[in-house]
């Protein structure tokens, strides 16, 4: 049985709330039973009370919860996480963090990341807003924009760090992403969904519906039960073998000695009659059987 638990992570102006129907068929699917769901929530009101004691926390906030979230969670338990808009963006802000403080191996239990929607590009995502808004002075809003500097290196670092990374350092964890826009979407375009992620996609919907499993044609339910399954699969079978590792010896073969090698070349000199041998300055002579 599969076993791990599904993150789930909501956009702007949204809550836990927005999980509901697709965290309903996740629960009653007999192929994930070994799956948990897990829901963070954070404070995304649309506008700040006045002489409200409270503020409206930005991406950094956000994302150092995040990990405080995480690090409750099981850690021998494996984690699929799945952000819709907004929820995507703090997520790359909190493992760009974890890189930059060099703990990127601490993110090796993620197995696999779905972005739902996410306004990797900004722009439009960001006009939308400051619209709805008037002039975009929440704080959240304010770092949509594609030029607020942090928010790029975030996703640089994400890309580099993550999508692209090849092997676990303290500043690296290969992570699969998959990054998909929604089909109708006219808050967040195709362009700013896929971004330059390299496992891509469309999916019916638009900003809102792409996570109702009941829009007509909806293929939402069913690529993310892919890839869950195949991320805790690949779990389940255990770590393939490092890069570089040597294979076991087949049936028949003699095993290396398992003591330290002290050889520096390995030649066949069987039947010679002479050899030389050099490194540096050092010369051996070998001989071997006399010529017939």
């Amino acid at each position: 049985m599969l076993t791990g638990d599904l993150v789930l992570i909501h956009g702007f102006w949204s809550s836990t709330r927005t999980w509901d129907r697709l965290a309903r068929l996740v629960e009653s699917d007999a192929d994930l039973a070994g799956v948990r769901v897990d829901r963070f929530g954070y404070e995304s009101p649309k506008v700040r009370l006045p002489l409200s004691p409270t503020r409206i926390p930005d991406y950094d906030d956000i994302a150092h919860s995040l990990r405080s979230h995480l690090a409750l969670l099981d850690p021998a338990r494996p984690l699929v996480i799945v952000t819709h808009s907004q929820g995507g963006l703090i997520l790359q802000r909190h493992l760009a963090w974890m890189v930059h403080e060099g703990r990127a191996r601490e993110l090796a239990r993620i197995r696999a990341i779905v972005l739902l929607a996410c306004p990797n590009e900004g722009s439009e995502y960001l006009g939308t807003i400051r619209r709805a808004l008037g002039f975009g002075r929440h704080p959240q809003a304010a770092q949509l924009a594609t030029l607020v500097a942090d928010a790029t290196e975030a996703r640089r670092t994400f890309l580099r760090s993550v999508v692209n990374a090849r092997a676990a350092t303290d500043r690296d964890c290969p992570i699969p992403v998959h990054a998909y826009a929604g089909r109708t979407d006219n808050v967040v375009t195709r362009a700013s969904a896929q971004s330059v992620f390299p496992n891509v996609g469309s999916l019916p919907g638009d900003h809102s519906s792409i996570l109702d499993p009941q829009f007509p044609g909806s293929l939402t339910f069913p690529t993310l039960r892919t890839h869950v399954i195949e991320a805790l699969s690949a779990t389940a079978a255990g770590p393939a073998p490092a890069a570089g590792a040597a294979a076991a010896p087949s049936s028949g073969a003699t095993p290396a000695s398992s003591g330290p090698s002290t050889s520096k070349y390995r030649i066949n000199i069987e039947g010679a009659q002479g050899v030389h041998i050099g490194d540096g300055n050092t010369q051996t002579n070998t001989f071997g059987a006399p010529p017939r």
